[in-house]
């Protein structure tokens, strides 16, 4: 599956790019040409955090080298997503969901 990821890359700064599951590694498209492809295979995966609210669905995967974040579309299927990740990725997975009516 492919979903919108709007990645943090530094103060008050953000890209675009797609956010691809596959068995045993997430891969960050970029949508700009000019930009590199982020393949991050599950051994090298420490954790993924995932923050849903009604304003947001933040999401940080850590890595042995760098921590990766940013944010999804907040209309996504959150129990989908996670599932799709739980799926794919044998790493420990921290979900925080902010509910209420």
């Amino acid at each position: 599956m492919i979903f919108d990821f709007r990645m943090k890359t530094g103060f008050f700064e953000t890209k675009m790019l797609e956010l691809h599951i596959s068995k045993g590694k997430i891969i960050l498209s970029p949508k700009e040409p000019d930009d590199q492809l982020i393949a991050i295979l599950e051994e090298n995966v420490l954790a993924i955090t995932m923050r849903k609210s009604k304003k947001s669905f933040e999401m940080e995967i850590q890595t042995n080298e760098k921590i990766y974040q940013g944010i999804l579309d907040n209309k996504i299927d959150y129990e989908k997503f996670v599932n799709q990740i739980k799926e794919n990725i044998n790493k420990k997975i921290i979900c925080e969901y902010e509910g209420g009516s």
